[in-house]
């Protein structure tokens, strides 16, 4: 593990060209034509939506190729995270999916209703709903991440930077591939079997099928405590069955004319849920009135080791799925790209892009390692979307060209919510029943006009304007009022429309100093729109929607290719501010159950240094070098009124927004403070996090890398390579205590293979997180023992109450894991 003292000798010899990150080492897998593919030859990327050397496009990002993420075994998001510095992602549970974080900039909030900072392109088709990030990745031809804001080309706007995702085409030769993976020690079985050729001359199709048999990475060590509604869990957590089917048709009549369609279809059944664990427990795991709720062994650390019971039936009336906790995933999408040029240099694109999105699942709403959950969260969540997008390129000979267009998007989502209560401790079977209808219309028209003022000076100016409104007719019935407080049953009305309208210019100056030398700055702004929090409101007639997010500031950077181009620089500077960002917070309880939402911190600021570079040395044919170092400051910068956390007291800084105490229990316990400007007893609600860091942003990463593939024999080919990635210690939670940070940590992964010369057959055995280091990119807090729905959780007072402060519940990634994989191509034999 790299210690913080060389630190910056890494990043130094990175700027020095002696590393860059896997994610650049390849060239793109169909260069145009006339370029040589070889180490020499550049990285054609579409950062500004057409085809460029990424020595000359002005944008820092990282770029995977085919053959990168098939070495690696990259079958997720959560893989590429460990190839690209800068980039973090969490898992939350049922209908919120993957939260992804760039530079620190990401979403933070438990809520199916927000849209991603960070979005993620699929084919041309833009996507911002955390479950989408769960589609697995195979048969890809090339992933680039772009960093920071980016406004003018694609999609919407993404205030934090976007993941662009081209799968592979049909090519002009029959391709049959058959692939079989084994992953130790979950016991998973994993097949691929891609079909693609010329079905004409002018048609090419391509079929890809993926399936999954996840037999559970982790173990569920569970012991059922009597008459508490507890059963006996599976041993393993986490058993998923995944089915991806994807198909191709390229149609390309004439060399003026390109229609490509996409279609895919996947389906994901897991069992279980999330795999939380309780990463702190800061009054240890004692039993909370006399129920134990922990797990038998729990040790509050992470592990492979999990404690989380099933529920039953008998206690729980209406529960679904026979009381096992489950996430049912299917999701439908595609894109129509069709590419005409109008003249010979002024290109049509028109992209049509459809999602559908049902997702079912049941979870306990409390830590049940034990005893069983004191409430039930049964959910039912669609996302139905449509998108259009017409874009005019030119590229004339003479020193103006443009890029110019709109985007449509129209979406629905919908979201069923069942509260179910354990009749064993005697609560009501049914607590809480809700749900949202909410519609999207986005429109927004955006251009850029690029000027060449001298042969190897171009100035670049654009601007995008966006008119989104969103509606929820919202209608929540309150059996058992813990919500309101009282019993009986409550209507919610309608929530408030929203109509938000946004400018997001963009100027970037360019100097294309050398061929291989490359100098850019530019200026930024950015926006996402405000939502509402898709969870049953505290209040009728609460607005419980929240505000846009918007970001300005800007970068300068440099790429530099030397050394007879073996060795290939990126370097870049950075600074924005963050306006509104949309962040995730839970809020204690305050006699009922706790509140989590979605609220607009004041104010933010992110700015560091992106580095990475590459070393590929001719005289060693097949081998590379691959490094990468990400600095990054990410903080808020005004934040008053956070929410305190369970259990916080007045000395640990939950001093602000004071509320009156009426209960006589809590007064004589001390549970109060005076306000001096009412004299009467108060207790505080929020806190100042004004200067503390944002979650999912380490100061450092770094990955660094090497790989060497040669013939041994006439007919056999050896590949071996090795990748490290650090990450400093950032937080997980919203708030400054020690517990809710990650741990600094390392991980490294390592790959061998052997194959035919004629790639007619091949057999490698990959090594994933060799050091077994078990990490979380996302945390929740609350009494989960007993606390959250019981009394005695106190914040904002001299001490903490009965339930001590709020654990730390947290689900980890998976540890140590090797595959064995066999793939065959018939053709090629």
């Amino acid at each position: 593990m790299l210690g913080k003292s060389k630190l910056p000798f890494w990043l130094l010899a990175s700027t020095a060209g002696l590393y860059q990150p896997a994610c650049a080492q390849s060239v793109a897998t169909s260069p145009p034509s006339g370029l040589a593919s070889d180490q020499t030859a550049d990285i054609i990327v579409t950062a500004r939506k057409r085809q460029e050397s990424i020595l000359k496009v002005p944008v820092i990002e990282a770029v995977l190729t085919g053959d990168t993420l098939d070495r690696q075994q990259v079958t997720s998001l959560d893989d590429i995270s460990s190839l690209v510095p800068g980039v973090v992602l969490g898992v939350a549970p049922l209908e919120v999916g993957t939260q992804i974080s760039v530079r620190g900039i990401g979403t933070s909030s438990l809520d199916p209703g927000i849209d991603q900072s960070v979005s993620l392109n699929l084919d041309g088709l833009q996507l911002s709903q955390g479950l989408a990030y769960s589609v697995g990745l195979f048969d890809m031809a090339q992933v680039e991440v772009l960093k920071g804001p980016q406004a003018l080309f694609f999609g919407k706007n993404s205030p934090g930077g976007v993941i662009s995702i081209r799968t592979a085409d049909p090519g002009q030769q029959l391709e049959t591939t058959a692939r079989l993976s084994y992953g130790a020690p979950s016991n998973t079985w994993r097949g691929e079997a891609i079909v693609s050729g010329p079905v004409t001359d002018t048609l090419g199709l391509r079929l890809a099928v993926m399936y999954q048999d996840d037999g559970g990475y982790f173990r569920n060590r569970a012991v059922p405590a009597p008459g508490t509604g507890a059963v006996d869990p599976a041993d393993r957590f986490g058993q998923t069955r995944t089915l991806y089917l994807r198909g191709t048709a390229l149609f390309e009549p004439s060399s003026d004319l390109k229609v490509r369609l996409k279609a895919n279809y996947t389906r994901d059944k897991g069992k279980g849920g999330a795999p939380f664990q309780l990463k702190s427990c800061p009054e240890g795991t004692f039993a909370y009135a006399g129920v134990p709720f922990y797990g038998v062994g729990e040790d509050c650390k992470p592990d492979r080791t999990l404690y989380a019971v099933d529920l039953d039936p008998d206690t729980f009336i209406g529960v679904v799925n026979g009381g096992h906790p489950f996430t049912n995933i299917r999701q439908f999408f595609g894109t129509l790209e069709v590419d005409y040029p109008l003249q010979p240099s002024l290109d049509l694109t028109w992209i049509s892009g459809y999602y559908d999105l049902k997702s079912d699942a049941m979870i306990g709403g409390t830590y049940a390692g034990q005893a069983a959950s004191v409430i039930v969260a049964q959910k039912h969540f669609t996302r139905r979307e449509f998108t259009q997008e017409l874009r005019l390129n030119s590229d004339y000979a003479g020193p103006l060209n443009f890029t110019a267009g709109a985007f449509y998007q129209r979406a629905t989502v919908k979201n069923d919510i069942d509260l179910l209560g354990n009749t064993s401790f005697l609560f009501p079977a049914v607590l809480g029943m809700g749900n949202h209808d909410v519609g999207i219309k986005s429109l927004s028209a955006f251009g850029q006009l690029r000027l060449r003022v001298a042969p190897r000076f171009e100035i670049s100016g654009g601007v995008r304007f966006t008119n989104e409104k969103r509606h929820d007719n919202a209608e929540t019935i309150d059996v058992f009022g813990v919500y309101d407080g009282a019993p009986g049953s409550t209507v919610f009305p309608a929530l408030p429309r929203l109509n938000t309208s946004n400018w997001s210019p963009e100027l970037t100056l360019t100097w294309t100093a050398t061929d291989d030398l490359t100098l850019f700055g530019s200026v930024k702004q950015g926006y996402k729109s405000g939502s509402y929090n898709l969870i049953v409101p505290a209040n009728p007639g609460d607005d419980n929607s929240f505000g846009d997010e918007k970001v300005q500031g800007g970068e300068v950077g440099l790429k530099y290719r030397f050394a007879d181009r073996q060795v290939f620089v990126n370097l870049a500077f950075y600074y924005y501010k963050y306006a509104g960002l949309q962040v995730g917070a839970n809020e204690a309880a305050q006699g009922g159950l706790p509140r989590i939402r979605t609220v607009n911190a004041g104010s933010a600021k992110s700015y560091g240094i992106d580095s990475d570079a590459t070393y590929k040395p001719q005289g060693i044919a097949g081998l590379s070098f691959t490094g990468a170092v990400s600095w990054n400051i990410a903080k808020f910068t005004k934040f008053l009124g956070a929410p305190c956390a369970g259990g916080q007291t007045i000395a640990q800084g939950c001093n602000s927004d004071p509320v009156p105490v009426t209960d006589p229990a809590d007064i004589a316990a001390g549970y109060y403070s005076i306000d001096p400007a009412t004299g009467g007893p108060v207790r505080f609600q929020g806190q100042d996090l004004s200067g503390a860091a944002l979650p999912r942003a380490p100061r450092w990463q770094v990955s660094l890398g090497a790989d060497y593939e040669a013939p041994v024999t006439s007919g056999l080919v050896f590949g071996i390579g090795a990748n490290a990635n650090y990450s400093s210690r950032y937080l997980t939670v919203l708030g400054r205590r020690a517990d809710f940070y990650q741990a600094k940590f390392a991980k490294i992964n390592a790959n061998l293979r052997i194959k035919d010369v004629r790639d007619a057959w091949e057999v490698g055995v990959m090594g994933n997180n060799l050091t077994n280091r078990f990490v979380t990119g996302n945390c929740t807090i609350t009494n989960y023992a007993g606390g959250q729905a019981f009394p005695g959780s106190i914040s904002g007072a001299p001490n903490a109450g009965a339930a001590g402060t709020d654990e730390v519940l947290c689900p980890f990634d998976r540890g140590r894991e090797v595959w064995l994989r066999l793939t065959l191509r018939p053709g090629k034999f």
